[in-house]
């Protein structure tokens, strides 16, 4: 019994984040986790890095991508893939698949159509879709319930199972179809008695042409930075241990640093000259670091510094990054600035130190350290061998293949892109490994990787033409330079937590909690009004669909059901261990049944959505779509074999999926080349995060 419950303790990840519970201070025999260490074993975290990482690299390639009219095609896509990925995340974290989801949603569908159709020849029932609705989803859940049962009494894999019913929707699509209205194309559900009613439910929009508020830009700015400076405090929180007694001369220093960058932010907008902007910027820079400074003088230890240590490893580390960013630097300039001739010699030359690169990789690899000594085993050399021509020739390979994927400007953004990010990701494993030894030797790196930072943002504005880099990218990439900086000297001279603080947690969370809701609502108040500028100028409409709240609503309740419900640790349960959660008493059967009901609910409502949004369905709608949900929850961390994973995650792998699907036709891309982009992205996701998560649980 005992172990049954101690398996189903480590399949609860959603709750293996939280910090220990203590009564005071934190009990130190317990084994704290920092903040980034929470945050790094969360199976979501690969997928916000990665959204992240893709939204910059379409923003950067694809002209439209980043406003309001970009987004909403992004939104559409996003919203019913996400809610059934959110779904299916479910049913995998249970350690089930349903490869009926795809089609299930256009069989929903066109059985509601169906239902309200006029009777006749070749009609329908006539109903009203007061019934028909409920009527459909009690077919949805009947599916799902058949689905379960056939799982568990006949003890084949749920492969098999759903590919099965796959086949039999499929079948239903196509043959009722042409039976009953002989066409393949089942239509119209506004002719259906309540279609007004419903219509306001599953298919209304919001257009934001209509909406004019002129307060929108500084209401915008108020949240989104007032957001990101509540996100900063709570991490800080987080972090530091407390001070037994506060300071208010750190008081004062943070409220008058508050106060500095606020100044700096209203000058910055009514004030325009490259002289007075530079002036401004170091205004808010100084204001940062005074007010950040001042935080930890006020609420947290004070510690040691020690002296700088960086040698052996660790500086051949740092030497690496900062040449990696530097020649990011240097081919982002070349490609920019010569002839299309002289972009692919630059290509047919790179593949070199490709394979030289492979081959130093390889090196490590076979040559690594066994203890204190050297594997120079015959083993290990050949494993180097092979090593060397593997990645050399999948190098060589990636190279010419976004030769053919990418414009001119994608293939400039991918390799600039590609060598910054991997620089700053070397610093930034440097800093946390010379942290260890001494608070001043990560103070040092982390301001060389500010300073890295703030000569590629003067890179970005002295070498672009286009205003959005010279603007928005080089705010973004300074702000970035800024929080690394003022990281540096409260990490430097405060001292971190070795053991858990329940009030600073609590305060931390709500903190956190504040700052993201402000955020996304910033975001939100962005995206849904607009200004009588943006009017005039003739900026193209953009029209934003109810099925984003029901994503948005379906993304929310799943995630609060698996992580602050009974049911959420029962998926987790059984998913881990079937047996194990038996023997405790969870109904493993029937909690993976009412799985296969929820994914059967969801395909319902995806089914709806399209069906008030196209008004006809066709007999081939969802199918084949089964294996877009999988790849969304498993880009979003989720795992193959079961009891890991995040609704919120898939969500974000969602989001993902619908970026690339939309932005590669936006970056003039060939858009042959989709799926292949997808693959990519489904195995550097699975690489990723199994890499960060045995990366965080090694350091405990």
């Amino acid at each position: 019994m005992t172990d049954a419950a101690a398996a189903i303790g480590e399949q609860s990840n959603e709750k293996a984040s939280e910090p220990p519970a203590d009564a005071g201070g934190g009990d130190e025999r317990l084994a704290y986790r920092g903040v980034f260490q929470r945050l790094l074993i969360r199976p979501e975290i690969g997928a916000i890095i990665g959204a992240a990482a893709i939204w910059a690299f379409f923003w950067a390639v694809a002209g439209g991508f980043g406003q309001a009219g970009g987004i909403m095609p992004v939104l559409a896509v996003a919203s019913t893939l996400g809610i059934m990925a959110v779904a299916v995340s479910l049913l995998m974290i249970g350690g089930e698949f349903d490869l009926s989801s795809g089609a299930a949603t256009g069989t929903l569908g066109i059985v509601t159509i169906l239902l309200v159709k006029d009777v006749g020849e070749l009609g329908g029932a006539g109903l009203s879709l007061f019934i028909a609705i409920p009527i459909s989803l009690v077919v949805a859940l009947g599916i799902g319930w058949v689905n379960g049962v056939m799982v568990e009494k006949t003890a084949l894999p749920s492969f098999i199972v759903t590919l099965a019913m796959f086949f039999v929707l499929r079948g239903f699509k196509l043959g009722f179809s042409k039976k009953i209205i002989d066409n393949i194309s089942v239509g119209r559900i506004d002719e259906g008695h309540g279609y007004d009613f419903f219509v306001n439910i599953f298919g209304s929009t919001w257009s934001r042409n209509d909406h004019v508020w002129e307060a929108r830009d500084p209401i915008y700015t108020v949240l989104v930075l007032g957001g990101i400076l509540l996100l900063a405090l709570a991490v800080y929180e987080f972090n530091f241990q407390r001070r037994t007694t506060l300071n208010p001369t750190g008081m004062f220093a943070f409220l008058a640093g508050i106060a500095g960058a606020v100044v700096g932010i209203v000058l910055m907008h009514s004030t325009d000259g490259v002289g007075a902007n530079t002036l401004i910027a170091v205004l808010f820079a100084i204001s940062g670091l005074v007010g950040f400074v001042g935080l930890g003088i006020w609420r947290y230890e004070r510690q040691s510094l020690g002296s700088v240590t960086l040698e052996g490893t660790h500086l051949y580390l740092l030497l690496g990054g900062l040449a990696a960013i530097g020649l990011g630097v240097v081919l982002a300039w070349r490609l920019g600035v010569e002839s299309q001739e002289i972009v692919l010699d630059l290509i047919g030359w790179a593949k070199w130190p490709v394979v030289i690169f492979a081959g130093v990789l390889s090196g490590w690899l076979a040559y690594r350290r066994e203890g204190d000594h050297l594997n120079t085993s015959h083993e290990a050399r050949i494993q180097g061998f092979v090593h060397i021509g593997w990645l050399g020739f999948m190098g060589v390979f990636g190279i010419y293949a976004f030769m053919f994927m990418t414009t001119e400007q994608g293939l400039r953004a991918i390799l600039f892109g590609t060598l910054v990010v991997g620089g700053m990701t070397v610093l930034a494993v440097v800093a946390l490994q010379v942290g260890r030894i001494t608070p001043a030797s990560r103070t040092a790196v982390l301001l060389i990787v500010s300073a890295a930072l703030l000569g590629l943002a003067l890179f970005i504005r002295g070498q672009s033409s286009v205003e959005k880099f010279r603007s928005e990218a080089f705010s973004v990439v300074l702000a970035g330079a800024l929080m690394i900086a003022c990281w540096a000297l409260v990490s430097g001279g405060f001292q971190q937590r070795r053991k858990g603080d329940t009030v600073a947690d609590r305060l931390a969370g709500r903190t956190a909690i504040v700052g993201l809701t402000a955020l996304i609502a910033g975001v939100f108040v962005r995206l849904l009004f607009t200004v009588q500028d943006e009017v005039d100028a003739g900026i193209p409409p953009a029209q934003f669909r109810v099925e984003f709240l029901w994503f948005l609503g379906v993304t929310a309740v799943a995630t609060l059901v698996l992580g602050k419900t009974k049911f959420g640790s029962w998926i987790f349960a059984v998913g881990g261990n079937k047996q194990a959660a038996r023997q405790i008493g969870v109904p493993a059967a029937r909690t993976k049944t009412q799985l296969f009901m929820i994914v059967s609910a969801a395909a319902w409502l995806v089914g709806l959505l399209l069906a008030f949004r196209l008004n006809t369905i066709q007999s081939g709608t969802g199918n084949g779509l089964e294996f877009e949900y999988i790849i969304a929850a498993v880009v979003g961390g989720t795992l193959l074999t079961g009891g890991y994973g995040s609704a919120f995650g898939a969500a974000i792998g969602a989001f993902i999926m619908a970026m690339a699907r939309q932005g590669i036709p936006s970056a003039r891309w060939n858009s042959d080349w989709r799926f292949a982009f997808l693959g990519v992205i489904l195995l550097a996701a699975v690489i990723s995060n199994n890499f960060i998560r045995s990366k965080a649980e090694a350091s405990r």
